[in-house]
C-alpha cells in the first residue's frame, strides 16, 4: 500500500476569521511541499461545547517514488 494520509485538525472561534482562515494557508503550504498525487480529501465538522467549531481535514496521497 503506497497511500499515505495527512490529518489537519483545527478549532475555530479562537481568533480565526471565516475569510482567509490561517488553517487554509497551513494546508496549502503542506500541499506545496509534498511530491506526489492527491487521491482523496475528506472533511468533518462538529461543535465542541466550550471550545468552538472543530474541523478535521484528511488528505490521502500517493508519494512520488
Amino acid at each position: 500500500m503506497h497511500e499515505r494520509v495527512k490529518v489537519f485538525t483545527f478549532v475555530s472561534g479562537h481568533g480565526e476569521t471565516v475569510v482567509e482562515p490561517k488553517h487554509e494557508e497551513h494546508i496549502n503550504q503542506w500541499l506545496s511541499s509534498i511530491k506526489g498525487r492527491v487521491v482523496n480529501v475528506s472533511q468533518s465538522e462538529s461543535v465542541r461545547p466550550g471550545t468552538g467549531h472543530h474541523v478535521t481535514v484528511c488528505v490521502w496521497y500517493v508519494p512520488e517514488e
